[in-house]
């Protein structure tokens, strides 16, 4: 493998998440896969402000610029 192969393996994009509900988050990541499984990795409830919310994924974007 070249050098420029690893280089461009390592390389993270920011994604941004939509949920179901309209909310978002972003997340850096090599591509879209491995931001789902980001995301997924903490589980489909989230927390805040002592409410519970259940996020589940809408879709998977690369952001714009």
């Amino acid at each position: 493998m070249k050098v420029r192969d690893i280089e461009e393996m390592k390389k993270e994009t920011i994604f941004e998440v939509t949920f179901t509900n309209h909310s978002t988050v972003f997340i850096k990541a090599m591509d879209k896969g491995h931001a789902r499984r980001i995301v997924e990795k903490n589980g489909t409830q989230w927390s805040a402000a002592g409410i519970t919310v259940e996020m589940i994924i809408d879709k998977i974007e690369e952001a714009k610029n």
